[in-house]
């Protein structure tokens, strides 16, 4: 028969993998860089959203691409039906996955978002860290590079600026004053 082993000082404990370091599809954002913005669906002003946040600009969130995710810091959609309901589907997948992402949705036009559209953000507030409405911004709409892009200097503009700034623990960012 075999003695017991015992463990000496000398044997190295091995501690069992954290979440993240046992799942090699899911790779969360480091806090130390800048937040990590991806788009519920094209179009929808990730690009413009990532330059107002200094964050870095992951393009559409998908799932058939290979290799591993990366979890992003925030999403963007669109005030439209379509977009929110591919936000509800994103974010869904992401709440399954352990994230919960700031929420900025981007105004596409003037007046308010469609009902189902309202309807469908009260649904996802509980995915997401919190929601911050930008609203509609008519030279943005015929901007080609986010480079370009002038932030306006609405109150609306700087409320929801402000908020997502917080949400992601980032310093105020410096926008024009207010036009009298």
């Amino acid at each position: 028969m075999s003695e017991p082993t015992t463990n000496s000082p000398d044997d190295v404990v091995i501690q069992p993998a954290s979440p993240a370091e046992a799942d090699s599809v899911i790779q969360p954002a480091s806090p130390v860089q800048p937040p990590v913005v991806a788009g519920a669906s094209g179009g929808v002003g990730t690009s413009a959203v990532a330059r107002l946040l200094d964050g870095r600009d992951a393009g559409v969130w998908r799932t058939d691409i290979p290799g591993p995710l990366t979890m992003p810091d925030v999403l963007v959609a669109g005030v439209s039906v379509q977009s929110m309901t591919q936000a509800r589907r994103v974010l869904t997948l992401l709440s399954q996955l352990g994230g919960r992402p700031l929420l900025v949705v981007v105004g596409d036009g003037r007046g308010r978002a469609p009902a189902d559209s309202r309807a469908l953000l009260t649904l996802v507030q509980p995915l997401v860290r919190d929601v911050a409405h930008l609203p509609y911004t008519r030279a943005w709409r015929t901007c080609t590079s986010p480079h370009g892009l002038t932030p306006p200097n609405g109150r609306a503009f700087r409320r929801a600026v402000t908020r997502a700034r917080d949400a992601c623990a980032l310093p105020p960012l410096a926008l024009p004053d207010r036009r009298r």
